[in-house]
């Protein structure tokens, strides 16, 4: 996203000023530090050469881009409005490197203090075998067999296990709405983390509808690009009732009505702008509105996942010292057992 949002905020400026747009292209190339980037743009400054289109020459690379952002450069291409389309799609990719910036920092600490429980565990594991080699009695306070060297071996292996399995999930079901509408469905239920996600995929569906909608693109075209683009599974799976509707003859108001899951205020901001006439800029307003909303959710959500953090290190401190007790108290009987 950085790099399209550079991308698109340097090659707008150049269109907007009249500047040659193969010369901007073959800039972006040479700016990449990347080799398969700098090709990618090579290839479609190549195909600007051979007479094609923007647009067309996006096309093989589909899939990096994105649907949404070729569809963009074709409707702002024949609109003619190419630069603001460009400048458009850099101000959405600007928004959404704030907010994974804003939420990566916000789960700076929790993190720093589940790594350091993790280390802590690890040197206590080794210190239970330090232990058994000055003494000569096993010592297992944390009850999971894991004692020394061969213990802390064991432990690795089960985090990297651990993390290689959620690293799998996670590339298995990012990007692919099919393979995690399940789990989408079920985040919706959990209260905070559930109107987060929901809250964040209607700022990027109203910020799609807010781009769509201004190039005087085909309405059922626009539609769908936006909702693909939301990418939470419960706003996303309304678009068939949505284009139903229209297609059928009803309003943008009447379908939006039709689905489930969205908010009062996008039903409203709808059905303003369609009477209004001003859809395209009740939407960007709605999209700062739903931006602001889910910063300030992301930021409770950090805030209780210190909390949450907090407590299992507090747990398992407490649990230690149970188990150091009864280690005690069970050599203490024994002692007095032999009297």
């Amino acid at each position: 996203m950085k790099q399209l949002s550079g991308f698109c905020r340097r090659v707008g400026i150049s269109v907007n000023a009249g500047l040659n747009l193969v010369n901007a292209v073959k800039r972006e190339a040479s700016r990449q530090s990347r080799q398969s980037h700098s090709k990618i743009w090579q290839s479609v400054a190549e195909s600007l050469e051979n007479g094609n289109s923007l647009a067309e020459s996006l096309q093989p690379f589909k899939k990096q881009f994105g649907e949404m952002f070729v569809a963009l450069i074709e409707v702002g291409e024949e609109s003619g409005h190419l630069g603001e389309t460009l400048t458009d799609l850099a101000d959405y990719y600007d928004q959404m490197i704030r907010i994974r910036r804003d939420f990566l920092k916000s789960l700076t600490f929790p993190i720093i203090e589940f790594i350091a429980a993790i280390i802590i565990v690890g040197i206590l594991i080794l210190v239970l075998g330090v232990i058994e080699q000055f003494t000569g009695q096993r010592l297992d306070i944390l009850g999971w067999g894991l004692v020394g060297v061969t213990g802390f071996i064991r432990y690795v292996i089960f985090l990297a296990v651990a993390g290689s399995l959620g690293v799998f999930l996670y590339r298995f079901i990012k990007g692919n709405i099919q393979r995690s509408r399940p789990i989408h469905y079920l985040l919706l239920r959990i209260p905070k983390i559930g109107r987060m996600l929901k809250t964040f995929s209607l700022m990027r569906l109203t910020w799609g509808l807010h781009l769509t909608m201004r190039t005087g693109m085909d309405v059922c075209r626009a539609l769908r690009l936006s909702f693909q683009g939301s990418g939470f599974a419960p706003v996303h799976d309304q678009l068939p009732v949505i284009l139903n509707t229209v297609e059928n003859g009803g309003t943008l108001t009447e379908a939006f009505q039709a689905a489930k899951y969205l908010d009062d205020d996008l039903l409203s901001g709808v059905d303003s702008g369609e009477q209004s006439g001003n859809l395209p800029e009740l939407m960007h307003r709605l999209t700062n509105q739903y931006l602001q909303e889910s910063l300030l959710n992301l930021k409770i959500l950090s805030v209780a996942g210190g909390f949450a953090v907090y407590g299992c290190i507090a747990v398992f401190i407490i649990f230690i010292i149970f188990r150091l007790f009864s280690f005690y108290l069970g050599i203490i009987n024994e002692a007095v057992s032999g009297i």
